[in-house]
């Protein structure tokens, strides 16, 4: 992930905020590395933001080291975007809107149908049942 102004000018640069939820998403995926690419002038703020998702995503641990990813999805327009970690028969999800929707998403896990609420900026941990 690269939060460097982007040569092409139609192309926007990463929030900080953006940022950290890239992160977020990244680790409900099954993502269970990253590789930072940053220059000189940008690796020390980038790895502060890496570390800031890195210490709060410990609190989930278990989902992390054992969940499985229940989705893969990315809207094709600005939406909300949800990822989770299955884990026994709870889910841990995060949304991120990128527009202004407050009705719940449905998410479909294992034929199941899973609301999921609009939550600013938190991880949300959701019974199966």
């Amino acid at each position: 992930i690269v939060t460097k102004p982007p040569a092409d000018p139609e192309v926007r640069q990463l929030s900080e905020g953006v940022f950290k939820e890239v992160l977020w998403h990244l680790y409900l995926r099954g993502h269970d590395g990253l590789f930072q690419w940053s220059g000189a002038d940008e690796m020390l703020k980038e790895s502060q933001l890496v570390h800031e998702v890195y210490v709060a995503s410990h609190q989930y641990r278990d989902f992390l080291a054992n969940g499985r990813p229940v989705t893969f999805e990315v809207p094709e327009r600005p939406g909300p975007v949800v990822s989770g970690l299955r884990w026994g028969e709870r889910i841990l999800v995060r949304r991120t809107d990128f527009d202004d929707t407050q009705d719940a998403v449905v998410l479909q896990v294992e034929g199941r149908q899973v609301l999921i609420p609009r939550a600013d900026g938190v991880c949300q941990v959701i019974s199966l049942y």
